[in-house]
């Protein structure tokens, strides 16, 4: 069963660090680079990630993904500024493409139904999450810059 609990800094802080490593993976294998310098340009990149989402939603609501008790993810969402802010999901590779994504995406739904707040979300054009954005109904706001913008209305109730 797969469920969510708030983020502890002190017992969470190695978890984000790997899970942030593994979505980096298939990216830094490409360079070339040294073990000592991929792990100074991840650390400098996870720093800036985490600043970055501190500045830009310090509403945030941080939560750890659990399945049988154990963290297989993150979740990181804002309801502020008249939408609910998907600001990040990660999964662990052994966890990614098996539903986990989509069941957190739709409890996110949910609460956007009920907060009556459309759900707005940032993703790098190659990622493989845009695909499920799409079947789950997002739609393209914004494709000029590096992110493609996407945003998802509930049914709005008379």
């Amino acid at each position: 069963m797969i469920h969510t609990r708030p983020f502890e800094y002190e017992q969470d802080e190695a978890f984000i660090w790997e899970l942030y490593c593994s979505t980096r993976t298939e990216e830094m294998a490409l360079w070339g680079w040294s073990e000592s310098d991929k792990l100074a340009f991840l650390q400098s990149q996870f720093n800036m990630q985490q600043k970055s989402y501190q500045m830009q939603f310090p509403a945030q609501n941080h939560q750890i993904i659990l399945r049988a008790g154990q963290p297989i993810g993150r979740l990181i969402t804002d309801a502020s500024g008249g939408a609910l802010h998907l600001v990040d999901i990660s999964l662990l590779p052994a966890y990614r493409g098996q539903g986990v994504g989509s069941g957190i995406m739709g409890d996110l739904k949910k609460e956007a139904e009920a907060l009556q707040l459309p759900i707005r979300l940032c993703v790098l054009p190659g990622n493989p999450a845009l695909r499920l954005y799409e079947r789950l109904h997002f739609i393209v706001t914004d494709a000029t810059g590096l992110y493609i913008q996407m945003e998802w209305q509930p049914l709005l109730q008379k």
